[in-house]
């Protein structure tokens, strides 16, 4: 199967790195032969390196998806546009495509993958979500006995790793950031990441193969975790729980709840124990029951051995005569899923509120809270390190988000309070 690679950067380098090292290994044990026959990047001084080395080069890339020769387009160079472009080419000249961008997946993929289905090609994106954890191929393949009930996924290494440090020592967010910064585990701009952007669109992409629906990223609840301070982190300690960014997936009859936001997870869930840059997915399925997959959810080659993985696939089908994708033509808007809204959802909730030190405004807010239809479950109380102020923690019994919203606006109203008051989901 003959290859055309877009995209020399960390990925696209750890493709030919595994091609080239697994390629006899492939021939011998696996009966396929992956060539890469071309490959593309934005300038000459990039593709320099592939060029010594004898590979064919362009940096023109519609040159090459137009080339008769190539089956296979394999995109790399991450972004929105312009892969779009390239992707809808390679179909309409009957080309299979692997990428491992889920931004355009999730923003585009209620198009391109009816054009795949109608000319009759594959797109693979094991890579897109979960880096080498093979979550892609296990809901479409390996669950298809089972309904998906439930998911709930650690989808951002960034995010993982800052939560981590601020539990396993006194740092604050700020400090975290800056650690993961220097440790090349994020960007210099962390927006995509600390907003939950990023776990957005994997999100969407896993709900909507969960539910068989497409599931707009954009209209899904996204919070990120800039909020979370070191004190939120020690308050879950002493509750024994872990707070992680988490994507959710729910029934709910006939409707689906999706979200991204920081959750409070009880020490003894599996995903309480995923730290680092690691991801993890939770499932819970109607007959497998729960289970989980982790491992490394970004980097060179974990993510490259996830685009490997789908062409030695993609070269068995098509060695094989079976030529059919999987049926993804369902992925478009008109088959849009029918979101719960977040105000609908339900939750035991943590809220922090620092107020100043009066006589009265507990009572204030307890008055609050039952106005709103919300029942404590418990109240601590804790003294700040600026005098005059005191943290007031309280758990609530599960009850609706709209309720929650409601009691917090109107608690923040009150003279007494002196700072934007936390709201932090447990983990249902």
């Amino acid at each position: 199967m003959k290859i055309g690679l877009i995209g020399t950067g960390t990925v696209g380098g750890g493709v030919v790195e595994i091609l080239e090292q697994k390629e006899k290994e492939f021939r011998d044990f696996l009966g396929v032969r992956l060539e890469i026959a071309c490959i593309c990047a934005k300038s000459e001084e990039e593709l320099a390196p592939f060029k010594a080395k004898g590979y064919t080069v362009t940096t023109d890339a519609f040159s090459m998806i137009q080339d008769p020769s190539i089956q296979v387009i394999v995109e790399l160079a991450g972004g929105y546009e312009m892969p779009r472009k390239w992707i809808t080419a390679a179909l309409e000249n009957g080309k299979h495509v692997v990428t491992a961008n889920k931004a355009l997946i999730a923003k585009y993929g209620h198009e391109l993958f009816p054009l795949a289905e109608k000319n009759h090609c594959h797109i693979l994106f094991e890579a897109a979500v979960g880096g080498g954890i093979p979550i892609i191929r296990s809901i479409q393949e390996s669950f298809v006995g089972n309904t998906v009930e439930s998911l709930s996924c650690i989808i951002n290494g960034t995010c993982n790793y800052i939560m981590t440090r601020m539990k396993e020592s006194p740092l604050s967010f700020e400090a975290a950031l800056k650690e993961a910064q220097e440790k090349g585990y994020a960007e210099a701009d962390p927006t995509f990441d600390v907003e939950g952007i990023d776990s957005a669109h994997k999100t969407a992409i896993l709900a909507s193969l969960c539910s068989r629906r497409y599931v707009d990223f954009e209209s899904i609840h996204v919070t990120g975790i800039t909020s979370i301070t070191s004190q939120d982190i020690q308050n879950a300690k002493e509750l024994d729980c872990t707070i992680k960014l988490l994507g959710i997936f729910n029934r709910v009859g006939e409707r689906i709840d999706v979200r991204v936001h920081p959750c409070l997870i009880s020490n003894d869930h599996l995903l309480s124990n995923v730290n680092g840059v690691l991801n993890a997915v939770f499932l819970r399925c109607d007959n497998l029951g729960p289970t989980l997959q982790t491992g490394a959810g970004a980097g060179r080659l974990p993510t490259a051995s996830a685009v490997i993985a789908d062409l030695v696939s993609l070269a068995r089908r098509t060695d094989s005569g079976k030529s059919v994708p999987l049926p993804m033509g369902w992925f478009n808007k008109e088959n849009a899923a029918k979101l719960l809204p977040m105000e609908e959802t339900e939750a035991r909730y943590y809220f922090r509120f620092t107020t100043r030190d009066r006589r009265g405004v507990l009572a204030s807010i307890t008055g609050i809270l039952s106005e709103n239809q919300i029942s404590i479950e418990s109240i601590i109380q804790k003294n700040v390190k600026d005098p005059g102020k005191v943290d007031i923690v309280v758990i609530t019994e599960k009850t609706a988000e709209k309720n929650a919203v409601a009691a917090l606006e109107a608690i923040d109203a009150l003279a007494e309070i002196s700072e934007k008051s936390q709201m932090i989901r447990f983990l249902v």
